[in-house]
């Protein structure tokens, strides 16, 4: 799961850094901290779907912002980060959908490989990452409410997503812990 928290790092720094100082500033941090922990995964030989995606999105960002050149930059740093959210929502209903569960690469690191291809496994998969999306769509609509609002900020940009996306943690680690049981029972009785 470490590889999991240093693919989310991006992000991460970008919902701060757009409260700290701007979505110019956040884009930028977002994509010098998404290109090191590109270039940690692909070091290791690593890489997973959100190490690429966050790179694209950083730049891609500051690319457009650059374009537009937004005049009303305060509506935008309202708004960047239940779009950021939003993306991942949307990235990770995406992969369940495809059955390319974005965790299954992480859980790749920690499987054997003899059941990598099972069915159980691929479900097992899906729910995890079906929880991640719920987590992301919980906080994706916590922090449109706080565009649009200007009280309760911590509650709708920190409390409730940070929250969320800190279930979704606990349960991907339990239910990982908890499916690695009965192989450590088979394997005993064997």
């Amino acid at each position: 799961m470490t590889d999991m928290i240093w693919s989310f790092a991006p992000w991460m720094v970008f919902l701060a850094g757009v409260r700290v100082g701007n979505v110019y500033w956040g884009a930028g941090i977002g994509a010098v901290v998404a290109i090191v922990v590109l270039a940690r995964a692909l070091s290791r030989h690593k890489a997973h779907l959100f190490d690429y995606v966050g790179v694209v999105y950083f730049i891609g960002m500051l690319v457009l912002l650059a374009i537009l050149e937004p005049h009303n930059i305060a509506t935008w740093g309202r708004y960047a980060q239940a779009v950021a959210h939003g993306s991942l929502c949307v990235i990770v209903f995406a992969s369940v959908l495809i059955n390319r569960p974005f965790t299954e690469g992480y859980a790749r690191e920690q499987a054997p490989k003899e059941i990598w291809n099972s069915p159980a496994f691929r479900a097992f998969n899906r729910k995890i990452s079906a929880i991640w999306g719920l987590a992301f769509l919980l906080g994706t609509v916590s922090m449109v409410l706080a565009g649009a609002t200007d009280s309760r900020q911590i509650l709708l940009r920190v409390i409730i997503p940070f929250g969320a996306l800190a279930a979704a943690f606990t349960y991907s680690e339990r239910e990982g812990a908890a499916a690695k049981e009965p192989q450590k029972v088979s394997r005993q009785g064997s």
